[in-house]
């Protein structure tokens, strides 16, 4: 049986892999990249590639952007069955994705479908930098301090949902925001979240883009890859 390295490539910039995750990446006879449609490049295939070895076999897994359970199982079993039967050659494997192999990501339903395959399938998982780490970094912003409490939030949300958590937190960082962007604003203003709010759209990328003042690009379409941290207005 071989190995499967679940490796974090960052948010997408090649210098953000780390160390571990670079020596993984050379030892690798197949590298299994997560595609949403056939023809879409890969943004984490690209943070890698300069540190894959020459003749490495890479394969794309297709995950469709689609809300149909069912559909997203049967792409979920036929990826697992592929990487496992990888496995059993005994070859060293590795799964990219961008940001973290355990927040947000794909990885997580692929894992859970080999161990059903194979419970004593060995998997090794290197923890990348997540997009609300490098976003908090390039904006110089501490996300929580103290006794802070911090609430990560893909969008969209409901307006009562986010209302009854929201006191509980003093920060809010809302993914996936171009789902409901001008939505978000309002929830953010509503329930007291404006007092430092800013909009990262692409972190780590050449298209890499951030805005102190989200509120200006309500109504207009933003990056599907943004994220808006946003800080509550509290009395110290």
């Amino acid at each position: 049986m071989g190995i499967l390295y679940g490796i974090g490539v960052g948010p997408g910039d090649a210098e953000s892999l780390t160390a571990k995750a670079i020596k993984a990446l050379q030892v690798s006879t197949v590298v299994f990249v997560p595609v949403s449609k056939a023809e879409r490049q890969s943004i984490a295939l690209q943070a890698a590639e300069k540190y894959l070895p020459e003749n490495v076999r890479v394969v794309e897994l297709l995950f469709p952007m689609t809300r149909d359970g069912r559909l997203l199982a049967q792409h979920w079993q036929k990826a697992a069955k592929q990487v496992a039967q990888t496995l059993q050659k005994h070859q060293i494997a590795s799964f990219l994705t961008i940001g973290d192999p355990l927040l947000y990501s794909t990885f997580g339903y692929l894992m859970r479908k080999l161990k059903e395959l194979d419970p004593t399938v060995k998997i090794e998982i290197i923890p990348g930098i997540s997009a609300i780490n490098a976003a908090a970094s390039l904006i110089q912003l501490p996300l929580v301090e103290k006794d802070e409490r911090i609430a990560i939030i893909p969008a969209p949300v409901a307006k009562d949902e986010f209302a009854a958590l929201a006191r509980y937190f003093d920060t809010v960082v809302f993914l996936k925001v171009s789902a409901a962007y001008d939505e978000i604003l309002d929830l953010i203003i509503e329930n007291g979240f404006d007092r430092q709010t800013y909009l990262v759209s692409r972190v780590g990328g050449e298209e890499e883009f951030w805005s102190n003042d989200p509120f200006a690009y309500r109504g207009q379409a933003v990056d599907y890859l943004s994220l808006i941290i946003a800080k509550r207005s509290r009395e110290k």
